[in-house]
């Protein structure tokens, strides 16, 4: 009875959620329709769950240059650290990535991820103690420790009100957390972060379409690669993408076509400050040519 009452629950859950684990929990209930949840090797982990209920993003890691020293963690054994600063007395799930312990708090993580809050709510077998003993951690994989560490000192500031993240490549990797987490308003603290510090134009291109930010950002940054005096290097392209290298390789001819690139600017004598008529061709040939607006209100 208790059985066919589990799986009658289990059911409803299924035809009520929306997420990506759907799929694996209802193959789950097909395979042991008469031992339902009997296992833990018949339950995909919480883990597994985790990484379906946001998929891939097809966003690349980003090269960070803050790392976990060894001071920041504290030992288990030779292969996992507890961390120091992130190993909380009074927490109540333990995460692991790579070989670094996490004990958080699942209020917390709930209340700001709908992906962790997901999560938490997938139905594990009786007696399973994934996510609440050190041997038995919530393994997340596909993600970098430092960058989960550094999602974490946002959650967990060490005083109200500070933030230790300040380069352009942590932001970066701030964005990519509350992207894969879902957590909304990180993401736009993040962006607001990135639109306040200058980047090159090339990598903003980038990191704009990446994430779906508004192109009308990007005028500048075009303009600065259709006139600049070098074309695009391999390493560039490579890095850009080719439909987006023809079409600045094509509003560079146009560029240059039109007298409008900064050596032709300067072989005629004009400075580039007061050169009213050149940003307007500019413009427009990043408005016809690659195809981005900018607004009639925007300033840049």
């Amino acid at each position: 009875m208790a059985s066919f009452v589990a799986e009658c629950r289990l059911h409803l859950w299924l035809h009520t959620s929306t997420s990506a684990a759907e799929p694996l929990l209802r193959n789950r209930l097909d395979t042991s329709h008469n031992a339902l949840l009997t296992t833990k090797a018949e339950m995909p982990s919480v883990a597994e769950l985790g990484m379906s209920l946001r998929g891939s993003h097809g966003h690349g890691q980003q090269s960070v240059s803050l790392g976990i020293h060894e001071s920041q963690l504290a030992p288990i054994d030779t292969r996992v650290w507890k961390h120091r600063d992130y190993f909380f007395a009074d927490g109540n799930v333990i995460i692991q990535v790579e070989d670094v312990l996490y004990k958080l708090h699942r209020s917390l993580l709930s209340k700001h991820s709908p992906v962790f809050r997901e999560l938490f709510m997938v139905p594990q077998p009786e007696g399973s103690a994934e996510g609440c003993a050190e041997d038995t951690p919530i393994v997340l994989s596909g993600i970098e420790a430092v960058n989960f560490t550094r999602f974490l000192s946002l959650l967990y500031p060490s005083a109200l009100g500070y933030c230790s993240i300040t380069t352009v490549d942590e932001w970066l990797s701030v964005m990519d957390q509350a992207d894969r987490w879902q957590v909304d308003s990180l993401r736009e603290h993040a962006i607001s972060q990135l639109r306040g510090r200058y980047i090159e134009p090339l990598q903003k291109i980038m990191i704009w379409h990446r994430y779906n930010l508004p192109t009308d950002e990007l005028v500048p940054s075009y303009i600065d690669a259709i006139s600049r005096p070098q074309s695009l290097s391999l390493t560039e392209a490579e890095e850009i993408g080719l439909p987006m290298s023809v079409k600045i390789a094509q509003a560079r001819d146009a560029v240059h076509a039109r007298g409008a690139c900064r050596c032709c600017a300067t072989s005629k004598g004009l400075t580039l400050g007061n050169s009213v008529g050149r940003d307007r061709i500019l413009e427009e040939i990043v408005r016809t040519v690659i195809g981005v607006s900018r607004p009639p209100s925007a300033r840049y």
